[in-house]
């Protein structure tokens, strides 16, 4: 085979991250006692959410910036901010780390391919969520053999230092060995694409590439990775 070593990213590739934090938000609201519908809150949320998000993959925002501003600026857009920043982000991620959902498929596939390949994570998020929603699932304690989260080394793909701090606890494989998995051309395959390895582009909502990095592969369902793998 030609991979030995597999970098999969972590949300919206393996686990359902648009379930978990629609979950997670929507008990989020109902903690806060808006008077505004949930909708409008979420609009904002999401609209804030992504301008810091990124901020932080340009390393325009720190991490805390994001876990805390996120919040304040979304409250402060409704008019509803008390200025309890710190205590809007425990809530929120004390919500988020229990949503542990996959996406159809994960299990059988990181079950598969753990046979073959050594299995990473590389995910840009906050640790203390990560390390709970990833690191304490089933399918991660069962099938893989680190965990990468850019929190935690400071640097968000598609910076070329967390794909430094991947390849370092994979035991520095030859780079043609390696292969990352991502849903997201801007962190995904372009920081893949940068280090030097090959990349494949999970696309299963058959989005246009643009003008973004060409991935070594596409797919559109987990059945075309295993091809391409196998």
């Amino acid at each position: 085979m030609k991979y030995t070593t597999l970098l999969f990213d972590a949300d919206d590739t393996l686990y359902d991250f648009r379930k978990a934090e629609e979950t997670a938000l929507k008990r989020f609201f109902e903690r806060l006692e808006l008077l505004c519908p949930y909708e409008i809150f979420r609009e904002v949320y999401r609209v804030e959410n992504e301008k810091l998000w990124e901020a932080f993959e340009r390393r325009e925002a720190t991490a805390e910036q994001v876990k805390v501003n996120r919040f304040v600026n979304t409250l402060v857009s409704l008019g509803a901010y008390q200025g309890n920043g710190d205590e809007l982000s425990r809530d929120y991620m004390e919500e988020l780390a229990r949503c542990r959902f996959l996406l159809p498929g994960a299990d059988r596939l990181c079950k598969n391919l753990s046979a073959c390949f050594d299995l990473y994570i590389i995910t840009n998020g906050l640790w203390d969520v990560q390390r709970s929603r990833i690191g304490d699932s089933e399918i991660y304690r069962q099938y893989f053999k680190g965990m990468v989260v850019s929190e935690k080394v400071g640097s968000a793909k598609p910076d070329r230092k967390i794909f430094e701090e991947v390849w370092s606890l994979a035991g520095n494989p030859p780079l043609e060995k390696i292969l990352i998995i991502g849903d997201s051309l801007s962190s995904d395959i372009r920081g893949g694409a940068q280090f030097g390895i090959d990349t494949c582009w999970f696309n299963p909502r058959a989005k246009e590439l643009n003008n973004s990095p060409q991935p070594t592969y596409e797919v559109k369902n987990y059945g075309e990775l295993e091809e391409i793998l196998f």
